[in-house]
Protein backbone atom coordinates (compact mmCIF):
# COMPACT_ATOMS: atom_id res chain seq x y z
CA UNK A 1 0.00 0.00 0.00
CA UNK A 2 1.67 3.66 -1.05
CA UNK A 3 1.30 7.10 0.43
CA UNK A 4 -1.83 7.80 -2.73
CA UNK A 5 -3.60 4.77 -1.24
CA UNK A 6 -3.89 6.73 1.58
CA UNK A 7 -4.62 9.91 1.06
CA UNK A 8 -8.30 9.48 1.59
CA UNK A 9 -7.65 9.43 5.20
CA UNK A 10 -8.87 11.85 7.18
CA UNK A 11 -5.47 12.62 8.82
CA UNK A 12 -3.44 11.61 5.50
CA UNK A 13 -4.45 15.30 4.29
CA UNK A 14 -1.32 17.67 4.31
CA UNK A 15 -3.34 20.26 5.00
CA UNK A 16 -5.38 18.84 7.57
CA UNK A 17 -8.53 20.66 4.92
CA UNK A 18 -11.52 18.70 4.29
CA UNK A 19 -11.19 16.36 1.34
CA UNK A 20 -15.22 16.36 1.08
CA UNK A 21 -17.52 19.67 0.15
CA UNK A 22 -19.71 19.96 3.14
CA UNK A 23 -22.94 21.22 1.21
CA UNK A 24 -22.85 18.67 -1.58
CA UNK A 25 -20.58 15.58 -0.31
CA UNK A 26 -18.26 15.40 -3.83
CA UNK A 27 -14.46 15.41 -3.20
CA UNK A 28 -12.70 18.51 -3.28
CA UNK A 29 -10.34 19.12 -6.25
CA UNK A 30 -7.86 22.59 -6.05
CA UNK A 31 -7.25 22.35 -9.48
CA UNK A 32 -11.03 22.45 -10.27
CA UNK A 33 -11.41 26.08 -8.40
CA UNK A 34 -12.38 23.77 -5.14
CA UNK A 35 -11.80 26.04 -1.54
CA UNK A 36 -10.14 22.89 0.39
CA UNK A 37 -9.80 25.66 3.53
CA UNK A 38 -13.54 26.32 3.43
CA UNK A 39 -14.31 22.70 2.62
CA UNK A 40 -16.23 24.09 -0.35
CA UNK A 41 -16.41 22.91 -3.67
CA UNK A 42 -16.69 25.48 -6.84
CA UNK A 43 -20.15 24.68 -7.82
CA UNK A 44 -21.40 25.43 -4.47
CA UNK A 45 -19.39 27.92 -3.64
CA UNK A 46 -21.93 30.54 -5.31
CA UNK A 47 -24.96 28.96 -3.38
CA UNK A 48 -26.21 30.98 -0.17
CA UNK A 49 -25.03 28.08 2.02
CA UNK A 50 -21.62 28.77 1.46
CA UNK A 51 -21.72 32.22 2.51
CA UNK A 52 -23.40 31.39 5.61
CA UNK A 53 -20.54 28.75 6.46
CA UNK A 54 -18.18 31.61 6.91
CA UNK A 55 -14.31 31.36 6.18
CA UNK A 56 -13.37 28.26 8.13
CA UNK A 57 -15.00 25.15 8.86
CA UNK A 58 -15.89 24.58 12.41
CA UNK A 59 -14.13 21.28 12.52
CA UNK A 60 -10.33 22.99 11.13
CA UNK A 61 -10.66 25.50 13.73
CA UNK A 62 -7.83 24.99 15.39
CA UNK A 63 -8.68 27.05 18.39
CA UNK A 64 -11.31 26.75 21.44
CA UNK A 65 -14.29 28.55 20.17
CA UNK A 66 -16.15 31.50 21.52
CA UNK A 67 -18.62 30.42 24.05
CA UNK A 68 -22.28 30.76 23.34
CA UNK A 69 -23.79 33.53 25.18
CA UNK A 70 -25.91 33.19 28.22
CA UNK A 71 -29.42 31.99 28.02
CA UNK A 72 -31.70 35.33 27.86
CA UNK A 73 -34.87 35.24 30.12
CA UNK A 74 -37.15 34.50 27.66
CA UNK A 75 -35.02 31.13 26.76
CA UNK A 76 -34.99 30.38 30.93
CA UNK A 77 -38.56 30.30 30.74
CA UNK A 78 -38.99 28.49 27.55
CA UNK A 79 -36.51 25.35 29.05
CA UNK A 80 -38.02 25.97 32.97
CA UNK A 81 -41.20 24.85 31.74
CA UNK A 82 -40.55 22.70 28.73
CA UNK A 83 -37.24 20.26 30.29
CA UNK A 84 -39.47 18.03 31.77
CA UNK A 85 -40.82 17.24 29.07
CA UNK A 86 -38.95 17.40 26.19
CA UNK A 87 -35.72 15.49 25.85
CA UNK A 88 -32.72 17.77 26.73
CA UNK A 89 -31.48 17.38 22.94
CA UNK A 90 -34.06 18.19 21.18
CA UNK A 91 -34.73 21.43 23.45
CA UNK A 92 -31.58 22.02 22.37
CA UNK A 93 -31.99 22.27 19.09
CA UNK A 94 -35.06 24.37 19.41
CA UNK A 95 -32.57 26.88 21.44
CA UNK A 96 -29.66 27.03 18.67
CA UNK A 97 -32.11 27.59 16.18
CA UNK A 98 -33.72 30.69 17.63
CA UNK A 99 -30.40 31.73 18.62
CA UNK A 100 -28.86 31.60 15.16
CA UNK A 101 -32.49 33.52 13.86
CA UNK A 102 -31.73 36.50 16.46
CA UNK A 103 -27.86 36.27 16.07
CA UNK A 104 -27.35 34.94 12.80
CA UNK A 105 -25.38 31.85 11.75
CA UNK A 106 -21.84 32.67 13.18
CA UNK A 107 -22.80 32.45 16.49
CA UNK A 108 -21.40 30.32 19.10
CA UNK A 109 -24.55 27.90 19.65
CA UNK A 110 -25.49 26.61 23.19
CA UNK A 111 -23.64 23.25 23.85
CA UNK A 112 -25.41 20.35 25.92
CA UNK A 113 -22.78 20.88 29.09
CA UNK A 114 -24.50 24.57 29.22
CA UNK A 115 -28.81 23.41 29.10
CA UNK A 116 -27.76 20.57 31.74
CA UNK A 117 -25.99 22.73 33.83
CA UNK A 118 -29.26 24.93 33.54
CA UNK A 119 -31.65 22.98 34.50
CA UNK A 120 -29.58 20.91 37.45
CA UNK A 121 -30.43 23.85 39.22
CA UNK A 122 -34.38 23.07 39.29
CA UNK A 123 -35.63 20.19 41.18
CA UNK A 124 -37.95 18.19 40.12
CA UNK A 125 -40.22 15.93 41.22
CA UNK A 126 -39.37 12.96 40.15
CA UNK A 127 -36.08 13.42 41.95
CA UNK A 128 -37.62 12.45 45.58
CA UNK A 129 -37.62 9.06 47.12
CA UNK A 130 -39.72 7.89 49.63
CA UNK A 131 -37.44 8.47 52.76
CA UNK A 132 -35.67 11.28 51.06
CA UNK A 133 -36.28 14.01 53.94
CA UNK A 134 -33.67 16.19 53.45
CA UNK A 135 -34.74 16.53 49.42
CA UNK A 136 -38.23 16.69 50.38
CA UNK A 137 -38.00 19.97 52.23
CA UNK A 138 -35.91 21.63 49.77
CA UNK A 139 -38.44 20.69 47.52
CA UNK A 140 -41.25 22.54 49.42
CA UNK A 141 -38.81 25.42 50.14
CA UNK A 142 -38.04 25.98 46.49
CA UNK A 143 -42.40 25.15 46.19
CA UNK A 144 -43.01 27.74 48.75
CA UNK A 145 -40.58 30.39 47.23
CA UNK A 146 -42.92 30.14 43.87
CA UNK A 147 -45.71 30.35 45.41
CA UNK A 148 -46.95 27.49 45.00
CA UNK A 149 -47.68 26.25 48.18
CA UNK A 150 -49.84 29.58 49.01
CA UNK A 151 -52.63 28.15 46.51
CA UNK A 152 -52.68 24.41 48.27
CA UNK A 153 -55.49 23.79 50.93
CA UNK A 154 -57.62 21.34 52.46
CA UNK A 155 -60.07 21.11 49.18
CA UNK A 156 -57.00 20.65 47.12
CA UNK A 157 -55.45 17.53 49.31
CA UNK A 158 -58.82 15.79 49.88
CA UNK A 159 -59.50 15.75 46.08
CA UNK A 160 -55.78 15.04 45.32
CA UNK A 161 -56.37 11.93 47.83
CA UNK A 162 -59.74 10.71 45.75
CA UNK A 163 -57.79 10.33 42.57
CA UNK A 164 -54.63 9.17 43.84
CA UNK A 165 -56.34 6.48 46.34
CA UNK A 166 -54.33 7.52 49.36
CA UNK A 167 -55.21 6.04 52.55
CA UNK A 168 -56.54 8.08 55.59
CA UNK A 169 -53.17 8.03 57.02
CA UNK A 170 -51.15 9.49 53.67
CA UNK A 171 -53.89 12.16 53.37
CA UNK A 172 -53.25 13.08 57.16
CA UNK A 173 -49.20 12.76 56.43
CA UNK A 174 -49.68 14.90 53.18
CA UNK A 175 -51.47 17.77 55.20
CA UNK A 176 -48.88 17.61 57.47
CA UNK A 177 -46.19 18.20 55.55
CA UNK A 178 -47.39 20.78 52.91
CA UNK A 179 -49.46 22.57 55.35
CA UNK A 180 -48.04 22.31 58.73
CA UNK A 181 -45.25 24.69 57.69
Amino acid sequence: MGHSELSHLPGAHPQGAALKCRICGCKLNAAQGDDAARGVCAACDRRPEARRLGQTPPASAGGAAAPARAFTAAELSLIQRVHAVMPLPQLLAILNERLMADLGPDAAPYTLEQLHATVSGWSGAGTLGPNDWAATRKFLANARRQGILDRIDDSVINAFAVVFQLAPKQVLLLKDVVLGG
